[in-house]
């Protein structure tokens, strides 16, 4: 027989950033149910063997202060800054991040197709920016640099092509550098800081999980191993896996929206519709301990090139040398593929680690010591010509209903995690005002 539970409290579904944000900020009026018998969603980090591996690369930005504060109170001082220092791996050579500033140390003739191809651009009449991510490239930054680095490096990372992609997602994603400061970035190696990532933080001790933890500690009434089976948007309640039923005034959801599309009761025809719109790309995270410490001083680098599988490397051990034991070195890998596609992990992992030879990262297998793969299912939110409008009608369908669905796969947005942690405040906030 169900057992029917109380109603009156605020239910959240999903104990990641966005779910624990928003029950930090409403203190003791909810109670939060998570499918895994861990706190975390994407921001969990796995032991073995001595390493520490994040889900994904999760490093911590801010630009509001609110944020900031908020994380080092948590955090509780196991917090330091890091001056970025990311490259990009193209023509045989290294360069500075981002690209379409520096192009010192590439060959010369590429080095004159980027810089004539921005020169024409910036004098092109043709002011008007709208349209698709591929002709906001060209117009922004030219054929040379769109040929050499952009195009490449953003099929390999959505996908698709970049003329399927809005703009919508991009104001501060991508640094657009002044003319004066790209021919500067290639005739010498100075680097100036750009983008929202050129000064990131990262805990001292343990993985990115140190982050869930401390906001774990200051939530209370929360549920681990509760799979909710059925949301009834019209009876107001949850149905969970172990037969508990939940009811609720308001629901903050936090579950993919296509996750979330399969337990709605009766969903109607144009909200389906909008549910099957949505697009996204998994990531197969291919994480490696190597047994020696001289790999790399670089944070990460990019890889925009086809005769590599993954589209970026990251060193962890050169933000936290915590998260290996020591002299040792870990190394996790990114390889985007097109959502809900089967790949064959093997043979990724396999391709990870030749690949890795080929451009020197490692010498010999014999140097990995530990392999963890991990297949991310959602990794990044498509932002295709359907998505917003999408998005818009099942949020609009779902608040009528007390439902508000929120986090990077609930509000389905290219969103860091300050923007995770500022949204579930902000989801409080707006459901205070509603009962002013």
């Amino acid at each position: 027989m169900n057992r029917v539970q109380n109603r009156g409290e605020i239910v959240i579904l999903g104990a990641g950033l966005a779910g624990l944000s928003t029950a930090y900020h409403l203190k003791s009026r909810c109670a939060v149910y998570e499918k895994e018998p861990e706190a975390g969603g994407m921001a969990r980090s796995i032991y073995k063997d001595g390493y520490i591996f994040d889900y994904d690369g999760h490093l911590l930005h801010f630009r509001s202060e609110y944020a900031f504060s908020l994380v080092k109170d948590i955090l509780d001082g196991n917090l330091a800054p890091h001056k970025r220092n990311s490259w990009i791996y193209s023509k045989g050579s290294y360069t500075r991040y981002p690209f379409q500033a520096n192009f010192y140390g590439l060959p010369e003739s590429v080095v004159r197709d980027c810089l004539v191809g921005l020169v024409r651009a910036k004098v092109s009449r043709e002011r008007d920016l709208n349209g698709n991510f591929e002709n906001w490239i060209r117009k922004t930054f030219g054929e040379g640099i769109a040929r050499h680095f952009m195009l490449p490096y953003n099929r390999k990372f959505w996908t698709i092509e970049p003329s399927e992609i809005t703009c919508d997602w991009l104001h501060r994603f991508i640094p657009v550098p002044s003319l004066e400061d790209t021919v500067t970035g290639a005739i010498t190696s100075h680097v100036k800081p750009y983008g929202y990532n050129s000064r990131f933080w990262y805990p001292v001790k343990g993985g990115i999980s140190e982050l869930v933890d401390g906001f774990l500690q200051k939530v209370k009434n929360a549920y681990f191993n509760k799979k909710a089976v059925t949301v009834d948007q019209c009876r107001k309640e949850v149905v969970f896996e172990d037969g508990t039923i939940k009811r609720f005034e308001r629901l903050v959801t936090t579950i993919p929206l296509p996750e979330l599309s399969k337990l709605l009761v009766n969903t109607p025809r144009d909200v389906k519709k909008a549910f099957s719109a949505l697009r996204y790309t998994s990531i197969f995270v291919v994480n490696l301990g190597i047994k020696k410490d001289d790999v790399t001083d670089r944070h990460w680098v990019y890889y925009p090139e086809k005769s590599l599988v993954f589209y970026r490397v990251g060193f962890p051990t050169n933000f936290s040398m915590d998260v290996a034991p020591p002299q040792k070195t870990s190394i996790y890998a990114e390889i985007s593929y097109p959502g809900a596609n089967n790949i064959d992990r093997e043979a990724l992992v396999s391709s990870t680690i030749g690949n890795l030879k080929d451009i020197g990262i490692i010498d010999d297998e014999k140097e990995i010591e530990v392999c963890v793969p991990i297949d991310i299912k959602y990794g990044y939110a498509i932002y295709d010509s359907e998505r917003k409008r999408a998005v818009e009608t099942i949020k609009d369908y779902l608040k009528r209903f007390g439902i508000y669905s929120i986090g990077r796969y609930g509000s389905w947005k290219y969103m860091s995690m300050e923007d995770v942690i500022l949204e579930g405040k902000e989801i409080v906030e707006s459901l205070n005002d509603e009962v002013k």
